[in-house]
């Protein structure tokens, strides 16, 4: 999951403009049971893998995904942890932010 997790809010910040705390903060996906994109070589799995959809993510989507052909698992709760300090310029301040995990206990701090 890191590296599928780390991706999502990168998206999230840089694709969709969220600021940090928001873009950990979004509804994730794990795609599980295969090194190929679409499950080509996991045994035991449908042809697409497992796609769990984290709570949060809108019943809309998960019909679009399952009509797709995604097999759609439930939430494991196996969604990543995350904490954030971004360094950012502003004229010629340095201005940091913080986000901490809204599914763990955690807290980001910068100085």
């Amino acid at each position: 999951m890191q590296p599928q997790g780390q991706t999502q809010i990168i998206v999230n910040r840089r694709d969709h403009g969220l600021e940090i705390q928001a873009a950990g903060d979004s509804p994730r996906w794990h795609h599980e049971g295969s090194s190929q994109a679409m499950g080509e070589d996991s045994p035991g799995l449908p042809a697409t893998g497992l796609l769990r959809l984290e709570n949060g993510v809108p019943d809309k989507t998960r019909k679009a995904l399952a009509d797709m052909g995604w097999t759609i698992g439930s939430s494991d709760g196996g969604f990543g942890r995350y904490q954030c300090v971004e360094k950012r310029i502003d004229g010629k301040d340095r201005v940091y932010a913080a986000a901490s995990e809204m599914r763990a206990d955690g807290c980001a701090l910068a100085y």
